[in-house]
């Protein structure tokens, strides 16, 4: 069992490594340091017989860093996958008045209820829900960005998700723009030159022509993808767009979409025969997706990809 411990722990500090340097505290039991931002308290726990996770919290420590270094509670339910994150100065918060018990520990308990889970300090203090500190690797540091939400199930039907997306999207320190629609093509622009192709922002596809794409993916001097951001406006005029690039020679056209779009832009786009056969409508949420996993692996895999002579063995650890 404390084999498999170790192994959770340490892949779940291996989700935070491409981002941040942490190595293990010495002398001080699942503790991490950042290196001057903050220490993680790292706790683990199965599932137990009566469906909650258990968790213990050593105030000597807590109380011995308090005021003085920055840390964070890593409560770790079942597998690295489900990680609720509790900052310093929620801990104390909550605990405030609570005295621990002979060794020292303050408990938590983390119930699983329906989709989500449930905080329960105890103590008369009350519940809440976790949605707010789940896998939030970003409270860590600013570096690491937030987690993106799901947009399937009820999350949609309020579009509450997808709000998620759109804060976690300008947030996102590596995008370049002042709103949704500018950062949501810098995101296609970074994919398309991580695929080998030359992304070109706001492209005309014929010098006479009114109409000027969002973005495109060239190959030498063709149009591989042409791509309209629609986060509002005329649909009518992103088809038209991309109803054009199709004619001169685009072997992709993309909408990437808000989810309060993509109807509207179905029905516009239905009866256009030479269109609708080729359109594809990407919501922001999978590109964002897209994003953030192409740029964790193309950061370790351009290296590769590369060839260059050494004088010694080059080594990438």
């Amino acid at each position: 069992m404390a084999a498999k411990n170790r192994d959770i722990r340490e892949r779940f500090i291996s989700k935070i490594r491409p981002f941040k340097r942490v190595e293990p505290v010495p002398r001080m039991s699942s503790v991490y340091t950042t290196f001057n931002e903050v220490l993680l308290d790292v706790r683990y726990s199965s599932l137990m017989d009566k469906d909650y996770y258990w968790f213990f919290m050593d105030t000597h420590r807590l109380n011995q860093w308090r005021n003085r270094q920055r840390f964070v509670e890593c409560f770790i339910c079942g597998d690295e996958n489900t990680v609720v994150f509790v900052p310093d100065e929620r801990i104390f918060e909550w605990y405030e008045g609570v005295e621990p018990n002979r060794k020292g520990h303050w408990f938590m308990k983390i119930l699983p209820e329906g989709d989500r889970l449930v905080l329960k300090p105890g103590h008369g203090r009350p519940d809440m829900d976790a949605r707010e500190y789940l896998n939030r690797f970003d409270l860590i540091s600013p570096l690491i960005p937030r987690p993106i939400p799901q947009t399937s199930g009820p999350h949609l039907a309020g579009h509450t998700g997808f709000e998620e997306v759109r804060a976690a999207i300008m947030a996102e320190p590596q995008l370049i723009g002042d709103s949704l629609h500018e950062r949501v093509i810098d995101m296609l622009a970074k994919i398309g030159e991580w695929s080998g192709y030359q992304p070109k922002k706001s492209y005309t596809v014929e010098a006479k022509s009114p109409y000027v794409l969002d973005v495109v993916w060239l190959n030498g001097e063709e149009v591989d993808l042409a791509a309209e951001v629609h986060d509002g406006g005329n649909e009518t005029e992103a088809k038209d767009r991309l109803r054009q690039a199709l004619r001169f020679g685009a072997r992709k056209v993309v909408v990437v979409s808000v989810p309060s779009a993509i109807a509207r832009l179905r029905s516009v786009c239905q009866f256009e025969a030479d269109l609708k056969q080729w359109l594809e409508i990407w919501s922001v949420a999978r590109v964002y997706r897209m994003f953030r996993s192409g740029r964790e692996f193309f950061e370790d895999f351009q290296p590769f990809r590369k060839r260059q002579r050494s004088e010694n063995v080059a080594e990438f650890p």
